[in-house]
Order: structure tokens, then sequence, then C-alpha cells
């Protein structure tokens, strides 16, 4: 990859040089954390762990939604740099590793951390093949369009609530797409409405309540983070596309002249989101505002969320802590509905795939992995592994990683686990289910899917009151024509 090869080069020049310097330390550990959602629980958390054993340790955390490549280089570049830092899987792994700086884990003799290694799912493990294992799972995260069940209830009746929420998750796109449209009629003249959910049939109830009376829409989208509709949205037809994340490192010509089917029905599903959107103060349209981070940035889109007045914001299980942060009551009632997108079966080219599969499913998946900073010291090495494994065996770290995290661990046993948060207990749910999808975006040029396709999306789309049918095939085309440049 182009882009990768010049900003290793690049790294590798700017960290010598912030490793040849010295600096004076107040702390025997340094821990970058790629998790701006959960920076205050992890500064807790190093903490807590300086108190049970007397070791000090600094952390630092992006902003939430923050990209994190940047900072971290910077922070890398530093006097001292940090020992433990994050790494987005195997697409991520190579510019760091030709550096030079990541710790083969799997070579490390500590019999507590070896264990450690030894215990993470084979399919779990940021491996270049053989035994190599360069990083431990953060967690296993999931994200969809998450909703409050009791909006749902108060939308069909409280007997009804729980079936109608199934039936959205299982609805086909057409069942979805008049779902979306009864329920923003709805909102704007409440009447006994009939909608079809997963085969069956659920009636809107007549009169607002309280709660249904706040919504201003459908949809709160976060235009001006690329990320959303351009990493998370667009893996939905990279899973109708690839059957696993070692193909997507490498597309054939074939793939990507197959790719743009599923692609122009991605761009169809951003329109349609595009065009039910809820705002502050009533109903949102496409503009200017949509990508104002002023107006539709991360904190903003979760506070309309949290607040009532959008029925689903497209997000993940670590927002919650977000959207417990503006309402409590809010956050013990979320559940996610998978993206739905208009495929047919000919679209799909992944062997094991199918439309039913995607329509009823989420992604699941890690996101991120702990790394180890080879250029530390010996000393700071050794005060990283056995940090790790306090954190992912103790009963301290395992309470910071499931209570105040809200992270499912990444060894969770779907028929066991029950992690003491909604968002969390719904991703167990499609596990157990088998209702998953794969991270494929974690595998494709690293800035392509929210750098480039999201960009070009926010700049020349979410702009535009109204798209045409060529407009699909146009955003296709520029989605694909960008891989293969960076091939």
């Amino acid at each position: 990859m182009k882009k990768c090869l010049v900003v290793t080069v690049a790294l590798s020049a700017i960290i010598a040089a912030g490793c040849s310097k010295s600096g004076a330390k107040d702390y025997n550990l340094y821990w970058f954390n790629a998790k701006g959602e959960n920076a205050a629980q992890v500064a807790a958390m190093a903490k807590a762990y300086e108190k049970e054993t007397g070791v000090k340790v600094k952390t630092f955390s992006i902003g939430a939604g923050a990209e994190q490549q940047s900072p971290m280089i910077a922070e890398m570049s530093s006097k001292n740099p940090p020992t433990i830092y994050s790494i987005q899987g195997i697409k991520n792994l190579a510019m760091w590793l030709d550096g030079g700086y990541v710790v083969d884990l799997s070579t490390v003799a500590d019999p507590a951390f070896k264990k450690l290694i030894n215990d993470i799912p084979e399919g779990l493990r940021m491996s270049l093949g053989g035994s190599t294992s360069y990083g431990i799972p953060y967690n296993i995260e999931g994200y969809g369009f998450i909703v409050d069940r009791q909006m749902i209830s108060d939308l069909f009746g409280e007997a009804n609530g729980a079936a109608a929420l199934a039936g959205i998750q299982a609805a086909s796109w057409d069942e979805w797409q008049n779902f979306v449209i009864t329920v923003e009629n709805w909102i704007t003249t409440p009447q006994a409405a009939q909608v079809t959910l997963g085969g069956k049939q659920f009636t809107l109830t007549g009169e607002k309540t309280p709660l249904t009376a706040k919504l201003n829409g459908i949809f709160v989208m976060m235009g001006a983070e690329t990320w959303t509709y351009g990493d998370h949205f667009i893996n939905i037809p990279l899973n109708a596309s690839f059957d696993s994340l070692e193909e997507a490192l490498k597309v054939s010509d074939e793939k990507f002249i197959a790719l743009r089917n599923p692609l122009i029905e991605y761009a169809k599903a951003v329109d349609f989101k595009s065009s039910h959107l809820a705002g502050k103060n009533g109903p949102a349209a496409r503009g200017q505002d949509l990508v104002s981070a002023a107006n539709f940035g991360y904190d903003q889109a979760i506070q309309i969320f949290a607040e009532g007045k959008a029925l689903f914001l497209k997000q993940g299980n670590w927002a919650y802590n977000n959207i417990n942060n503006v309402d409590k009551g809010v956050a013990e009632r979320l559940w996610f509905v998978p993206c739905k997108m208009p495929f047919k079966q000919s679209d799909i080219i992944a062997q094991d795939m199918t439309v039913e599969k995607l329509e009823r499913s989420i992604p699941v998946f890690v996101p991120n992995y702990y790394a180890v900073n080879a250029m530390s010291s010996p000393e700071e090495q050794k005060a990283a592994y056995d940090f790790l494994v306090w954190m992912n065996t103790s009963p301290t770290g395992q309470k910071f990683i499931i209570e105040d995290m809200a992270f499912i661990p990444y060894n969770a046993d779907p028929a066991k686990t029950v992690v003491p948060n909604s968002l969390g207990n719904s991703i167990i749910d499609y596990m157990k289910n088998g209702n998953t999808l794969q991270g494929i975006f974690l595998a494709v040029p690293q800035v392509w899917p929210g750098e480039v396709v999201g960009a070009f999306i926010r700049e020349q789309y979410l702009t535009k009151p109204t798209w045409e049918d060529a407009d699909y095939g146009r955003i296709a085309d520029f989605a694909i024509e960008k891989w293969r440049e960076m091939n």
C-alpha cells in the first residue's frame, strides 16, 4: 500500500529521532489508550494498579471518536514513548512491525504472561502465521443501529414491544424501508398503522406517550464523523464480498469488478438513512449543518439520541458510557438492530453469505490490540507484561474491563457470559444465535473506508439534498478506483 510505505518510512525516521532523546520520568509504565470513550476508566484503572502494586502507570487517551494514528505517532516520537500502545489489526500491524516497534509476544518467557498469550483463541490472534502473536485483544465489540427498547414498546404497545423488536431485527430491506417511512409519518401524525416486520404484522399505537413525543425523526447521523458511514457502514458490503480478512488483503481484478454491486447497495442505504434524519430541535436534512462538527459531531449525535429525539443511532457498544452519562435510564434499555441494505442474492460474492444472514446480523470483532513497544527498555517491557496479566486475570482488572469500561472480554463464552450493560448483552445475544459478521474493514487499506470514501460522501453527497440513481454508481466506482490505487 503506497500510503503505508510512505508512512512507515516517515514513522521510522520520526520515532528514531524521538527515541534518541532522554527525559526524566515520574512513572514506571506508559500506556497509550486508543479508546477515548474510556479515558476516565483507563485513568482509574491505572490508579487502582498503583494502589495494589506500587507501580505507577502514566496514561494518555485520545478524544472520543478521534483518529488514533496521528497522536500515537506523536507520542511514539516523544522523549519517553509509550510501552503499551494500540494496533488495529493486521493492516495496521505492518506499519509498526516494519519499523521494529512490536514485540512478538509469543517469545516472552515470563510464565504468567506466556499463559495469557497461549490462551488467546486462535481466531482472535493478531498473527502473521506460525506461532507469532503481536497483541492482546482489547475486547470484542459490535455495532449496529442502537435503539431504546422502551421506545419500541411505546410505539407498538407494551405487550408487543419485544416481538416488534425481534421483527425489526429480522426485517427485510423492503420491510425496513416501509417501517422507517411509516414511523416518520407517525411522528407528525400519530395514528394506528400496520407494518410488517420479519414476516409478521404489527400495529403502531394511535397516541404518543411522553417518551415517543420526544421523537424528531428516525436516524441521528454523525455527519462530521466519516468513520461511522465509512469504516463501519461500508463493512456490511465488504461482508457480502469477502469470506475473510485475509482475502480482503489481496483483491483480484475479478473481485474488484464484482464489488461494484454491493457498493451500489451500500450507497443506496446511506442515501436512505440520510433522508430520514432527526435533529436537536426537529427533523434534520442533508446540507452543511449535517457535516458540521458543531451540530452533528460525535457528542452532539449521542446527546440527540440519548434525549429520545431520534429512534436509531448507528454506533457500537463503546458508546454505552457516553449515553449513560446523558441518561442512565435510557442506557439500560438499549439494543442493537442490524444495518440493513438492499442486497439481492446476485449481489453477494462471498461464498458463505446470504441476504438473510446480512439482514439479521451485526458485525462483532476485535477492534484493537494491546502491543508492547520493542524499543522500550527491558524493565519497561517487564512492567508492561505484569500490567497486562493483571488487567486480564485479576478481579480488579476484570471489574474495570467488564463493569467500568462496559467491555466484552475477548475470551467471553456466549453461553455463560452476562455483562452489566444492555448493549454488551445485545452483542452476546447475537453471538449465541450465530448472527454475526466480521470486521472486514480492518483488512482494507487503512484510510480507504473513512478518510477516502467517507470523506467523498461527506463532501459530495451529505450536502446534496437529493441523489440520482447514477450517484450510487459514482460512489461505487470512486471507492473501487481509490482502493485499486492503494493496493
